[in-house]
């Protein structure tokens, strides 16, 4: 199964989820993406940015922190951080906080599968 095979399998297990992307925090790239409807590259950059940002913040309190939350009026943006290689992130768009624990859940499965193939 490729990567973007399973970003498409946890958008859809996911009621809620808009977007799933994988990227790269250190390039600020969106690797791969799969989406409901097309998304334009300066939005997967700014939610890559975001992610960034609030992995930086959080790094400051702790070091152990591989899952942070942003919620806007509109959605809720959650970022899983591989805890192998730190600049892995999967970025997830959904419509409601009650999506957060499967988007985690299936976030860390596909993290921790592309590590062990490494």
């Amino acid at each position: 199964m490729t990567l973007s095979d399973r970003l498409d399998e946890l958008r859809h297990a996911v009621p809620g989820c808009k977007l799933a992307s994988f990227g790269d925090l250190s390039t600020g790239l969106a690797l791969r993406t799969s989406a409901s409807s097309l998304y334009k590259q300066d939005y997967l950059e700014e939610v890559l940015r975001q992610a960034s940002r609030s992995f930086s913040l959080s790094d400051l309190m702790t070091d152990d922190n591989e899952l942070a939350v942003v919620a806007t009026p509109d959605e809720v943006r959650i970022f899983v951080r591989s805890k192998a290689a730190n600049s892995d992130v999967i970025c997830c768009v959904c419509e409601t906080v009650s999506d957060i624990p499967l988007v985690a859940q299936s976030a860390r499965r596909i993290l921790t599968e592309m590590a062990r193939a490494a």
